[in-house]
């Protein structure tokens, strides 16, 4: 039995004698344990304590292998003692010999945390149960560094999931959330996880649930789903472009939940529209300039051909006419180049101060002559309008053709309205139009009431010869001229329109001498901002998709939670999940306008701060007439002007 004994009780036996300590007061009874310890051939450095002070002493000595206690206190002072002096050895395996019966020994066992007990009457035991309490002390420890090591790797790994800039989740087959990190939260505008849980895949988040299950399918025989790009919904109404890794979960070959990766890849999305717009322009605007610059060489060997002709067939009075055609066809080819240049930004310019509202004065006499009288004009100028550095000829063209494609659009009669401001474009607005620099910009607005466009022909309005207009009735240059002054004027032109609600344009010129990236002015906009900021939650009802994420992700920078929603229904059914402290309504909405959902709003939530929006003054002062106390914001507004209204109306 010995020998079992010394192999099982350590791993380095062999190398070195076991450190044992022997609390025992009985010298010839710590003899005998002695002995029977070497009886089973086993070498060990035995330290012999005969009471409490000694063994606290050895103690300090330094760390034993094993601790073997045989006092054994009679009444309940010295047991209560003892359990104190052997829990200062803990982390060492404990051994004790006791005269108590086998219930009350392993009773005591579990008070002083000893891993074994044998009976003074049976100490030829005392080698296995040695050996036992120390292999029972090795698994302890082993599974106390796995325990460690494996709470450890689910730290890092949650940390990792937590700080992720990728939402992940784990979620049931039947689109039951399970588990969300901080960034999904973020992705869903849920505040906390307890608002995700109540959030279903399939119908809650995915926009459209047929892509869930298309999905949920894929996974399920595929395993995963790379790559796939869809639309969510988030819980505040709005919608963000996501790109998800998702991975089937399977359980005894079943499948039993879906876990996936998630991409906000929304701002990218805009980024890439612009930019693909952009380069379709500039490419349209190289092949256009190019043209027109040689064509223009073409032209003039025609028209001075023709000039000549012209002069040495007076005599002949015929054929002098088919020359003076020659002539007037050249110069309608002539003009036409010249706007292909404009658009290509390859005429040259000569700026100087202008002032806008003088523009607007000085064609409104030529306007109310091409201008149908059936067609009412009005003007609303700014007081103290800025100057823009600007060619004024130039300038008029932008005005006359976007007044004249107004007139068209108007067949049977409307209202014609011009209008000036000053705004200031923050960086919000600008990062949804690469190009456009922060800073204070008048802004030339026109408006009809006409027949308005569709979204397929608001995508090409500013294409060369693109046009709607019957064959022969247009040239498709007029739009297309006026983009490229804006653009060559360091501009941005900004086009809203609804079919059967009229068009209204904006183009935005930066003022003269206004330093865009001027470090001061840069620094006050960042005060401003901050005293801009608020904590309420605000109401948004918007139909366009770009003006409302432009919106949205405005007010939120600036700390307020926003529920936005394409529509007054939607707006309802948001507010009724979560109470607004103010709305934001656009007058003109499909569905429901903006003053029929202000007035249902009324009616459950009484004092409820209205906010109109609208690019037509008209609409708005109907709406505003219909809810007493409401406020009104003109657009084009920036968002730093659309904080200012907001907050002057909460702080109100």
């Amino acid at each position: 039995m010995g020998t079992v004994t010394v192999e099982t009780i350590s791993s380095n036996a062999s190398t070195r004698p076991l450190r044992l300590l022997l609390l025992e007061q009985n010298a010839s009874d710590a003899e005998q344990i002695l002995r029977e310890l070497k009886n089973s051939r086993l070498e060990i450095e035995p330290c012999i304590a005969g009471n409490q002070l000694e063994f606290k002493n050895a103690l300090s000595l330094g760390k034993f292998d094993a601790v073997i206690s045989a006092w054994t206190p009679s009444d309940g002072d010295g047991q209560a003692k003892l359990r104190v002096l052997l829990e200062s050895c803990r982390e060492t395996p404990l051994v004790l010999i006791t005269g108590e019966s086998d219930e009350k020994a392993a009773a005591e066992c579990d008070k002083c945390g000893a891993l074994d007990y044998v009976s003074k009457d049976r100490l030829g035991r005392l080698p296995f149960a040695l050996s036992r309490a120390m292999g029972e002390y090795r698994l302890r420890e082993e599974k106390a560094r796995l325990r460690a090591a494996l709470q450890e790797n689910e730290k890092q790994s949650r940390e990792l999931m937590e700080h992720s800039v990728y939402g992940i989740f784990r979620a049931a087959l039947d689109g039951t959330i399970l588990s969300a990190n901080d960034r999904l939260l973020k992705i869903l505008a849920c505040p906390t996880f307890v608002e995700v849980q109540a959030l279903n895949l399939a119908s809650d988040v995915f926009r459209y649930a047929e892509t869930f299950a298309k999905i949920l399918a894929n996974s399920r025989e595929h395993s995963t789903v790379q790559d796939a790009e869809t639309e969510w919904r988030r819980r505040d109404g709005g919608f963000v472009c996501v790109r998800l890794h998702v991975r089937c979960v399977f359980n005894a070959g079943v499948p039993d939940g879906l876990e996936g990766i998630v991409e906000d890849v929304t701002e990218v999305r805009a980024l890439e529209r612009q930019l693909q717009q952009a380069q379709k322009f500039e490419t349209i605007g190289q092949l256009a300039g190019g043209i027109a610059h040689d064509f223009n060489n073409v032209l003039g060997a025609v028209l001075g051909w023709a000039e000549i002709g012209y002069e040495q067939s007076r005599a002949h009075p015929q054929i002098a006419e088919y020359f003076a055609h020659i002539r007037q066809q050249t110069d309608r080819a002539a003009a036409l180049t010249r706007e292909l240049l404009t658009f290509a930004r390859r005429q040259p310019l000569q700026p100087r101060p202008v002032q806008l509202n003088q523009i607007v004065q000085s064609l409104m006499n030529f306007l109310d002559k091409v201008i149908g009288k059936d067609i009412e004009i009005k003007v609303v100028a700014a007081e103290n309008l800025q100057s823009v550095k600007a060619e004024p000829a130039q300038m008029e063209q932008v005005l006359m053709n976007l007044c004249l494609n107004a007139r068209d659009a108007m067949p049977d009669g409307g209202l014609l309205k011009i209008e000036t401001e000053t705004i200031l474009l923050d960086d919000s607005f600008c990062h949804f139009y690469p190009g456009v620099a922060p800073g204070t910009y008048v802004v030339l607005s026109v408006s009809d009431t006409g027949v308005g466009m569709s979204p397929e022909v608001r995508d090409h309005i500013f294409e060369p010869f693109f046009t709607t207009k019957e064959r022969g009735k247009g040239s498709g240059m007029g739009l297309a001229t006026v983009y490229g002054i804006v653009r060559q004027h360091c501009g941005l032109i900004h086009v809203y329109s609804e079919p059967g609600q009229g068009t209204l344009f904006h183009v935005y010129l930066p003022v003269m001498g206004s330093a865009l990236h001027d470090p001061a002015r840069e620094t006050a906009n960042v005060t401003t901002a901050k005293n801009l900021q608020g904590t309420e939650t605000i109401l948004l009802a918007e139909d366009h998709d770009s003006i409302r994420e432009l919106t949205r992700q405005s007010l939120t920078r600036l700390g307020y939670q926003v529920l936005a929603a394409a529509d007054g229904r939607q707006a309802l059914r948001l507010a009724e999940l979560e109470r607004p402290d103010l709305a934001v309504l656009d007058v003109v909405m499909p569905h429901m306008g903006g003053a029929a959902t202000a007035m249902q709003l009324l009616q459950s939530m009484p004092g409820l701060p209205i906010l109109f929006t609208s690019g037509f003054s008209e609409n708005a002062n109907n709406a505003v007439a219909q809810v007493p106390g409401s406020h009104y914001l003109q657009k084009p507004y920036g968002p730093t002007s659309l904080a200012s209204t907001i907050r002057d109306i909460l702080d109100d």
